[in-house]
């Protein structure tokens, strides 16, 4: 098959957003961020989170390196490559296990949703997804969406790595609004898609989010919350998409956000780069830049 230029873009997109951000990953201090004087292509520092509130998993990473967010999202684009863009369950299993697994390509924070996956794996669990609400459930839907499966292969495939009631609440959203805009959607009309395709139990946060568009990014996330669980970062994330004119505004509105910024940098990459690509000094400090772009070629 061949990706849309829209579809190169917004995968290509992902990872710039996900490593533009990995230095105030999980810097749940807006204040500290704004002090540090650049929020996006830090080098992870320690010295960084000192006295505030965070916690820092990403040592010995260097500026423009992803995240292990990135690398779920990786983890897909390979598997889709392997098969010719068909989602397999068996061999995305094999990849996840190595690129995560013991003696895995992945040298990084190997958060508790993959630990459970991986255990999963092992024991042949289906579906293998670990019992958790974090948005590392979303971390692979730009691949998927890229590769034009159905609705029912991107519910699959989340709950291979995330089978909790929250992620199958809140995946439709993603998956339908990356679908629209990379489609070549209006942001707002690709949003309000999301929202109806989102379950009826989690659809309000959503509209909530859409109507504080325009609203400070950084205080919205402190009155929802800046971590993992999706029924706070989706929120932020639909708000920040609502709210940014474009892609750089987008990223630096994220990571401004602070707490579990990588986590949506990567649908807020892919949802903004689909139509204003990042731009080429960004992703010329992407590491490993020319093969990731190699294996979304594969694709």
């Amino acid at each position: 098959m061949t990706l849309k230029s829209t579809h190169q873009n917004a995968l290509i997109g992902a990872y710039i957003a996900d490593a533009a951000t990995l230095g105030v990953h999980w810097l749940y201090d807006p204040v500290r961020i704004e002090a540090l004087g650049k929020a996006l292509w830090r080098t992870p520092d320690a010295a960084d989170f000192a006295g505030a509130k965070g916690v820092f998993v990403h040592h010995g990473k260097r500026s423009g390196d992803i995240s292990q967010y990135g690398a779920q999202l990786r983890v897909m684009v390979q598997s889709l490559g392997a098969t010719g863009g068909r989602f397999d369950v068996t061999d995305y299993q094999t990849h996840f296990a190595a690129a995560f697994g013991p003696g895995g390509w992945w040298h990084g924070y190997i958060d508790k949703a993959t630990k459970g996956t991986l255990a999963n794996i092992v024991t042949e669990t289906s579906p293998s997804g670990a019992y958790d609400d974090h948005i590392p459930a979303l971390s692979a839907l730009p691949a998927l969406i890229a590769a034009g499966v159905s609705d029912e292969t991107c519910a699959a495939a989340v709950a291979t790595v995330s089978n909790h009631e929250a992620s199958a609440a809140y995946a439709p959203a993603a998956w339908t609004a990356l679908r629209a805009v990379m489609d070549g959607a209006a942001k707002a009309d690709a949003l309000q898609q999301g929202i109806r395709a989102a379950d009826t139990a989690v659809r309000g946060s959503l509209v909530a989010a859409f109507e504080a568009a325009g609203r400070d990014p950084v205080a919205f996330a402190g009155e929802v919350g800046r971590a993992c669980p999706l029924p706070q970062s989706m929120p932020v994330a639909f708000q920040i998409a609502a709210t940014a004119g474009n892609y750089v505004e987008a990223i630096e509105m994220n990571a401004r956000a602070g707490g579990d910024n990588c986590g949506r940098a990567i649908f807020l990459g892919a949802f903004f780069g689909a139509h204003d690509p990042a731009p080429a000094l960004w992703a010329a400090r992407l590491c490993e830049g020319p093969e990731l772009a190699a294996e979304i070629t594969a694709l």
